[in-house]
This record gives structure tokens, C-alpha cells and sequence, in this order.
């Protein structure tokens, strides 16, 4: 099961601090001509009672004028909720 959390502090607070955590940013196309796209932002972590994992979820919908800007979101959210839990870069899956 996966659990989908869109608020960090709510997050936190179900981690397991004995597990690794990981980070990873996927890019989806929004238009069939590619000029649209969604970057989505993902934690995830097995949970306390290790029955689920558990996710925080963010995203930015951009378009390919917007590269700067993408790259300085992405690093803000690494900065802001990555690396202070210690996340590293991969991702957990059922």
C-alpha cells in the first residue's frame, strides 16, 4: 500500500527513522507536442509499523521556456525537504 501526503510536517511524523529515505523528480508530458509537462517532486519511506510506504508528494506544471526556473524548483525542493531527513536520491516501490 502507499500512502500519498501532500503536507511535510504530516510526513515526518509517520517516518520510520531506522529505514533510508530517498528523493526522486519525474518529468510528464501534459500536450502531445511536449511543449506542456508536469515535474512531479517525490519522498518516500517505509512507514513506522513498516506496513506501507509512505509518500510526500509536490509538483510544478511548467513548459520548455520555464528551464531555469524547473532546475531552481528542483533544487529548492531538495534543500527544503530532502536533505533535511537525510534523503538520498532512488525511491522505494510495492
Amino acid at each position: 500500500m502507499l500512502e500519498i501526503l501532500f503536507n511535510f510536517d504530516e510526513f515526518r511524523n509517520k517516518l520510520d527513522s531506522s529505514k533510508p529515505v530517498h528523493h526522486c523528480f519525474y518529468m510528464k508530458g501534459l500536450d502531445k507536442h511536449g511543449i506542456f509537462y508536469r515535474i512531479e517532486f517525490w519522498i518516500t519511506r517505509v512507514s513506522k509499523d513498516a506496513s506501507r510506504i509512505i509518500a510526500f508528494y509536490s509538483e510544478r506544471h511548467s513548459t520548455l521556456g520555464e528551464k531555469d526556473e524547473d532546475q531552481k524548483w528542483m533544487e529548492e525542493m531538495v534543500e527544503k525537504f530532502a536533505k533535511p531527513i537525510g534523503s538520498t536520491e532512488g525511491e522505494w516501490q510495492e
